[in-house]
């Protein structure tokens, strides 16, 4: 049977002009953030803002999702709601979800998306929220194919999988760090990133592991090679991160993934979710914007090096490295180093530095800063003047329709169509209210050459056909405003199909059970309100405690973080191969400031855990 998945490419928008230039790049579909209530509380949009981006993503068949996944408490629940309401009445056409309060009670008639923030890492937690009503679920970032396989076999509902951006170390929404350090939370959209943090690694009796080093920041994922064999395994829905990236990365990336789908779809036999070729002034490359380095996340093995201990920052493309160094600069075989330029020097013992190029010639480098550059060291650009006048060009997106003059013993009649949506607009010209042409050739030639003209409409034609016979005589500002009315009449036409499209009927939700044996009915199932510890207990489940973020009492012995990646296996000391040093005490200490974080290694998950460092002395081995 013929897999007649629809396959979407879902790109960021923090605000109406990135989700534009995603459209016009070729996503087909962007999230963005409402004014409140996203996990992203810097990328807030007003409704107008909503509004316009809904309004020419729809011109294309494309779609905008709403971000309302953070946790709620008891006096914003309805405001979530109003909220929602708001955003489906300028144009929305999905929310994404967190708390399960926003479930027990009205919501606008527009499909659900289960956050990815809802942990859903195993068939059962996936089945449960397909019977709570969610049309879609964004599956944790950590899973195998295989992983991803198992669930997309267990339910009906869309499955959506990242494909590309940076990377949470913990399971998202299960993440208390932030909270627990500072009292911002990553479940309320406030995250300040203690992952991105130095820390200096030690073991229980105070020996120094290693010295300072990002030890929980991750490298971006980037899946870009793995995109046929995540469709093999039942992802229809492919989503860059990054709703607080810029203007440039947007494009970029969207753009590079656009090439990658539209293969696949063509190969398959599959269905594309939108509309419209999309053409842009640049050579997409994920390596010209921001990266902290990339990996494919666990994808397909575990002993994939995934940390970025280095540095936190944007390391860019690697160039090549130092071969000499010189007063106030350095010499590379490389010569792609512009002036301007922005750099990142890591040099032999470790040591890392930024800088601009303000000076290249034949491979001779001068920094704008002091640059104790080491021969050897490695070079990589994070920003590139060259590309960044490159990008800065708009990209356009164009549907193709289809023209024709045609005429009937009465009448002429001019016709454009769009066959993947079935639109259809016309006009007939009365035979007795016009002259006959004196020149068929001249005239059909005239008439065919305007029609073709599209130039800043969405559109192009890609199709004309003359059937007639014979031909009137129009001037040219008639049969140019024929062609404005046309297309016009095509655009409105297309846009009220997606109307129609976007009303959804909710199915009530079924309360069924949760197993036990997936779920944690403790301050991990993040209730923060009435209405979903009550949604809870419809599914016979009693919530034992609520979110961490509603409770004061001491979260010492609380695991704030439970992560995928592991520090030992990144330092290759990993306790399953026997690796582990005898002579280090257990458990290690991460400290950085005032923060000390004990490390729990789970080896049977291939992962670990992280806690206050608040223990007895019992717990060392």
């Amino acid at each position: 049977m013929r897999d007649r998945r629809i396959i979407e490419l879902l790109s960021p928008a923090k605000n109406a002009e990135c989700a534009i230039a995603a459209i016009k790049a070729g996503a087909d579909a962007v999230y963005m953030g409402a004014s409140s209530f996203g996990a992203r509380s810097l990328a807030g949009n007003s409704f107008d803002a909503i509004k316009k981006s809904a309004d020419f993503a729809h011109l294309f068949g494309a779609r905008v999702y709403i971000t309302l996944n953070t946790i709620l408490f008891d006096g914003e629940v309805e405001k979530a709601r109003e909220t929602a309401f708001k955003a489906y009445e300028s144009g929305a056409d999905a929310l994404i979800i967190q708390d399960m309060g926003l479930m027990n009670g009205e919501l606008p008639p527009i499909e659900l998306h289960a956050s990815t923030q809802c942990n859903i890492r195993t068939p059962e937690k996936a089945k449960f929220l397909e019977d709570a009503g969610f049309d879609t679920l964004v599956l944790a970032r950590e899973l195998s194919l295989k992983e991803i396989e198992n669930i997309a076999k267990s339910v009906k509902a869309r499955i959506e999988c990242f494909v590309h951006g940076a990377l949470c170390v913990s399971y998202s929404g299960q993440c208390y760090l932030s909270h627990a350090i500072g009292g911002r939370s990553g479940n309320r959209g406030e995250c300040a990133q203690p992952c991105r943090m130095p820390y200096l690694l030690e073991d229980f009796n105070g020996k120094i592991v290693s010295k300072d080093a990002h030890f929980l920041s991750l490298k971006d994922m980037n899946r870009s090679k793995s995109v046929g064999e995540m469709l093999k395994a039942g992802a229809s829905s492919f989503k860059i991160e990054g709703r607080l990236k810029d203007l440039d990365y947007v494009k970029n990336i969207t753009a590079y993934y656009r090439r990658i789908l539209d293969a696949e779809i063509e190969k398959n036999g599959l269905c594309r979710a939108s509309f419209g070729r999309s053409r842009f002034p640049f050579e997409p490359n994920p390596s010209k914007t921001f990266n902290r380095g990339f990996c494919e996340y666990f994808l397909k093995d575990t002993s994939e090096k995934c940390a970025s201990f280095d540095t936190p920052k944007s390391k860019g493309e690697f160039i090549g490295k130092v071969e000499n160094t010189i007063k106030g600069g350095f010499e590379t075989n490389s010569k792609e180093l512009q002036n301007g330029d922005g750099i990142l020097i890591k040099n032999p013992d470790g040591r890392i530095f930024g800088t601009l190029v303000n000076f290249s010639k034949n491979g001779k480098i001068k920094c704008a800063s002091n640059c104790p550059a080491c021969r050897g060291a490695e070079i990589w650009r994070n920003k590139s003047v060259a590309f960044e006048a490159q990008i800065s060009g708009e990209c356009s997106r164009k549907i193709g329709i289809n023209a024709e003059f045609s005429e009937t013993p009465s009448e002429y009649k001019i016709s454009f169509s769009h066959p993947p949506t079935n639109s259809y607009s016309e006009v007939k010209i009365n035979k007795g209210e016009t002259e006959p042409a004196q020149n068929f050739d001249a005239a059909s030639e005239r008439i065919s050459a305007s029609l073709q003209k599209s130039g800043g409409t969405n559109f192009e034609v890609i199709s004309l056909k003359f059937s007639a016979k014979s031909a009137p005589f129009l001037k040219a500002s008639e049969i140019n405003e024929f062609r404005r009315t046309l297309l016009k009449a095509l655009e409105e036409k297309i846009a009220s199909l997606h109307e129609l499209k976007r009303k959804v009927k909710r199915i009530p939700p079924k309360f069924s059970a949760i197993k036990k044996e997936f779920f944690d009915a403790d301050y991990r199932a993040n209730v923060s309100n009435k209405k979903a510890e009550d949604f809870y207990k419809k599914c016979g489940v009693k919530i034992e405690e609520p979110a961490l973020e509603c409770n004061a009492a001491d979260i010492s012995e609380k695991e704030l973080m439970r992560t995928k990646h592991c520090i030992l296996r990144e330092l290759g000391m990993c306790k399953k191969e026997g690796k582990f040093p005898k002579s280090l005490v257990e458990p290690l200490i991460l400290k950085s400031g005032e923060a000390s974080l004990k490390i729990r290694f789970n080896c049977g998950d291939c992962g670990m855990s992280i806690f206050n460092a608040h223990f007895k002395s019992s717990e060392a081995r």
